[in-house]
């Protein structure tokens, strides 16, 4: 008797050991089969957030955005025989417009194309004092681009154009963003040209002819009192290439004295903001080109020099007007 209870009660211990082994397997099991899923799911991410970055790291470097920083003209994009400033007149459309709200009815531009890659160009504009970049679509096939300003800029808009490399020519029209500017509307004709600075470059004219020029801040004059400057008298001083003295720059009037020293920064390419002096450097100097908006860093120690006695006599120098009819 004692013998089988014995047997019983081993009998039942082993099924009890075999049943906790396999509660501990299945838990196991379970456990794997989880952390398996949770690293598989880990992984998964991991791989979408690769696929991402490279996604993205794609994209941005599909299309740089070209800025005054780095050089201008790109030397990895398509289309090099187009890259290049084009220089002209940017005139109004609606003269009416301009002259109800007191606008310039023309401007000297410079349309700068700094990079083309595939069907997308990148650029900049110089005009008025002011340099924008712009960005947009390009078509290889009709040479035709849409790009537009940033638009933080109330005199931002969008440039609409087409490239005549035969003639080495951009022409199209730009349009504002604010429909409710002096000039919401221009149009153009642009020729590439090559900028490089030449201290030497000055007023064109004949100086030996005596004449007056006239300076004036706004377009919209007929005829009447403007201010007048001696080409006579400027064109034979260079401030760039000579050490002006107090004797040669005495007799200057004011309007002289401020063509003889914004001579320097044009030929640095500087735009001008002032009317006055865009207007006469637009109008009158064929050479000019503007290519920025401070030029400060280029100026030479002589330049430098006489720009300031130069400024010494502006301050008490008188103006001279005449009367002009056009």
């Amino acid at each position: 008797m004692k013998n089988a209870i014995f047997l019983v009660f081993v009998l039942l211990f082993i099924s009890c050991k075999k049943e906790v082994q396999k509660e501990k397997t299945e838990i196991t099991t379970v456990i794997e089969n989880e952390t398996t899923t949770k690293e598989s799911k880990i992984t998964t991410l991991e791989n979408n957030e690769v696929v991402e970055k490279v996604s993205k790291t794609t994209s941005q470097e599909e299309n740089p955005m070209i800025t005054f920083e780095k050089k201008v003209f790109n030397e990895d994009s398509d289309h090099k025989d187009l890259l290049g400033y084009y220089v002209g007149s940017f005139n109004t459309i609606d003269y009416q417009s301009v002259s109800e709200k007191n606008g310039s009815y023309s401007n000297k531009i410079n349309i700068s194309i700094d990079h083309i890659k595939r069907d997308s160009l990148f650029g900049h504009s110089v005009v008025a004092g002011n340099a924008r970049l712009f960005k947009g679509l390009f078509d290889s096939k009709a040479l035709f681009a849409k790009v537009l300003e940033p638009g933080d800029d109330r005199y931002d808009g969008g440039f609409e154009f087409t490239f005549y490399p035969e003639k080495t020519r951009v022409k199209g029209i730009w349009i504002a963003n604010d429909k409710n500017l002096a000039v919401p509307k221009r149009d153009y004709n642009l020729k590439k040209k090559e900028f490089k600075y030449d201290p030497k470059l000055n007023l064109n004219f004949d100086v030996d002819y005596d004449y007056n020029l006239a300076l004036y801040d706004s377009q919209d004059e007929e005829g009447g009192e403007m201010e007048a400057i001696s080409a006579k008298v400027i064109g034979k001083l260079n401030a760039s290439t000579e050490e002006l003295t107090n004797q040669g720059i005495e007799n200057l009037n004011k309007g002289e004295l401020e063509v003889l020293r914004n001579l320097i920064y044009a030929r640095h390419g500087y735009s001008f903001k002032n009317r006055k002096m865009r207007y006469f450097f637009d109008n009158h100097i064929d050479w000019y080109i503007p290519i920025s908006t401070d030029v400060r860093s280029q100026l030479t120690d002589l330049e430098k020099k006489n720009i300031d006695l130069i400024k010494r006599y502006e301050q008490h120098a008188e103006r001279y007007y005449d009367y002009f009819g056009r």
